[in-house]
């Protein structure tokens, strides 16, 4: 398996970079994001990325929901349901727990626990709730 993180530009390799330096790289992370050059020269790089990977399962991580790259990523995942799955909101405790459980992980599985622990690592301190 393989996990994709398609973000507006800056935020996917910011993530790598951070989840590299922590714990190391890993090469089944890839990425892409959306510059100015444009929603069409995104598209034609997200699917030449995808053809090089059609052998295998991806989970994809987007940054904004119903952003570009996340619209462009339900597109791919309408047209191969078998073996891709997208989830929106990316952040840095997704992908370090996310690295260390691909290799021979269930597609569906992944993308749960991405969810769990996106959300589970949203706190605020001292917050004082009225």
């Amino acid at each position: 398996m393989e996990l994709l993180i398609a973000t507006h530009e800056g935020l996917a390799s910011g993530l790598v970079s951070a989840h590299d330096m922590l714990v190391g790289k890993n090469d089944q992370i890839m990425t892409i994001e959306l510059n100015d050059s444009g929603i069409r020269d995104f598209r034609r790089r997200f699917a030449e990325l995808m053809d090089r990977h059609q052998s295998g399962q991806v989970l994809i991580l987007t940054d904004l929901r119903n952003g570009t790259p996340h619209l462009v990523a339900k597109e791919y995942e309408e047209a191969h349901p078998d073996s891709v799955r997208v989830v929106s909101g990316a952040n840095l405790p997704m992908v370090l727990e996310l690295g260390h459980n691909l290799i021979s992980a269930n597609l569906d599985d992944v993308a749960r626990r991405a969810i769990q622990v996106g959300r589970g690592d949203i706190e605020v301190d001292k917050m004082q709730l009225a």
